[in-house]
């Protein structure tokens, strides 16, 4: 529903939710909130010009418009008052604090003593207001000067300083690159001493994960072809099937690309699934042509039978499987994924756009690098051969 805008003395201010937003955030720290506000703003200047960015702001941005007092510690003393003393009672005048306890038979009533809203309507009559002194009355202006000036919304300290967050919000699938992006230009920047700009902890922990995915791709791989390796009791065919992933790959890809979402931790999930399902037609397809050769046919004859063969079932299996991930795939494609589709759809779309791509290369070209591996294995053999003659 849409606010009134109408309203008497109303003011409407519209943000956004950090909560669920996403991005990039960067913290700065030091000591120094005015030196820190200069740093934050020529970051947020380098952050705007970074492709996929939206919109940047600072964590000074969303604060209110408050009333700043700096207090003449001079003329303060010369009227028997300390910073503490002008403070508690421009407080005391505007309300802000607490006065005292009233008890009655039924319970204790708080008690606030402030000025006349007529006496603190504007900002010259809280100025020009008289409070008394051990010297006689005195004005609050002759003491203090006052200003206004955007307040934050939040103080931040981590480790006794001050810190502002600079936070941008992207695109899903730009997060990543800009961050890397942002990180090395941080590195350029010269900051004072004493002063530290370091990615937010979540980009961090991001980071740390994206090794870590790495890490169990490679090992999944690894693994793979191992067992592959003793199964057909070779080196050369485990590399013949583990092509069945690189085609894979091409449509994660081309899948990702034309739906605009990121490869976040759901999708690389959905990746260790693919690795198994594509290495399982790859090994349907060369294990029967190694079949038909060991039965005494030429190496062309035994891979032109053994596709036909195997054409139906790899067809079939791909077939039912795609046709099982849909319902987590169309909430991705149409309509508004959210809740449980949001965060199982970018597994069935990983699955389903690089099974159906995997499967047709697998049929089309694994013959072809089978006969390459295979001429690969024969000529190896003969270079081990003459240099042992």
């Amino acid at each position: 529903a849409l606010l009134p805008t109408d309203i008497p003395g109303v003011r409407f201010k519209t943000g956004r939710s950090r909560g669920g937003s996403v991005g990039v955030g960067i913290e700065i720290q030091g000591r120094n909130p005015q030196i820190l506000e200069i740093l934050a703003e020529d970051i947020r200047n380098q952050m705007q010009n970074l492709p996929g960015v939206n919109e940047v702001e600072t964590s000074l941005e969303s604060g209110t418009e408050e009333i700043r007092v700096t207090v003449n510690r001079e003329r303060a003393q010369r009227y028997g008052l300390s910073p503490q003393d002008v403070a508690s009672t421009i407080a005391s005048a505007l309300g802000t604090r607490g006065g005292t306890q009233f008890k009655t038979p039924n319970g204790e009533i708080d008690i606030t003593v402030q000025l006349g809203e007529e006496d603190r309507a504007t900002l010259e009559q809280l100025k020009n207001s008289e409070f008394e002194s051990d010297a006689g009355m005195v004005t609050f202006a002759s003491l203090a000067s006052f200003e206004l000036q955007q307040g934050r919304n939040t103080i931040q300290r981590e480790d006794r300083m001050s810190t502002i967050s600079v936070f941008a919000n992207t695109e899903s699938s730009a997060r990543f690159r800009v961050g890397m992006q942002m990180q090395s230009r941080m590195q350029e920047i010269a900051l004072p001493k004493g002063y530290t700009a370091e990615m937010d902890r979540s980009f961090r922990w991001m980071t740390e994960a994206q090794d870590q995915d790495s890490t169990i791709m490679l090992f999944a791989a690894v693994l793979i072809y191992i067992i592959m390796a003793s199964l057909f009791e070779s080196y050369v065919h485990p590399f013949t099937i583990m092509f069945c992933i690189g085609f894979a790959f091409i449509g994660v890809a081309l899948g990702l690309y034309t739906t605009g979402i990121a490869m976040d931790s759901n999708a690389k999930y959905g990746l260790l699934i693919l690795f198994g399902i594509v290495v399982n037609n790859g090994i349907v397809l060369v294990d029967h042509i190694n079949r038909y050769r060991k039965q005494g046919l030429f190496r062309r004859e035994a891979i032109i039978r053994g596709g036909q063969d195997r054409l139906r079932p790899i067809m079939m299996t791909a077939t039912t499987t795609i046709i099982g991930l849909m319902p987590l795939v169309l909430p991705m494609l149409y309509g508004n994924a959210d809740g449980t589709a949001r965060r199982w759809g970018p597994i069935g779309l990983v699955v389903v756009s690089g099974l159906a791509v995997s499967t047709l290369m697998t049929l089309v070209l694994l013959p072809t690098v089978y006969s390459l591996m295979d001429d690969l294995s024969h000529y190896a053999k003969r270079v081990v051969a003459s240099t042992k003659a």
